[in-house]
């Protein structure tokens, strides 16, 4: 056994498994993504968000919002 154990090589795992989706968007709303990763940035100075870290984001506060709404049109 190393005294000193050295990392590991290569891409460390991840702990979920991501499905990689190719969608097209209208400018406008790409606009829209890159306006808010702007702001974000504005916001947390230092703190790195990529524009698909942005989407994802965007998507689960969307289906988050979007699946209150349904259990409460399905619950009336």
């Amino acid at each position: 056994m190393a005294l000193l154990e050295t990392p590991k090589r290569g891409r460390p795992r991840k702990d979920a498994v991501m499905d990689t989706l190719a969608v097209r968007l209208p400018e406008e709303l790409v606009a829209q993504i890159d306006t808010y990763v702007r702001r974000f940035q504005g916001q947390l100075p230092g703190f790195n968000i990529s524009r698909a870290d942005a989407i994802r984001q965007l998507l689960t506060v969307g289906l988050k919002v979007e699946v209150k709404r349904l259990d409460k049109i399905e619950g009336s």
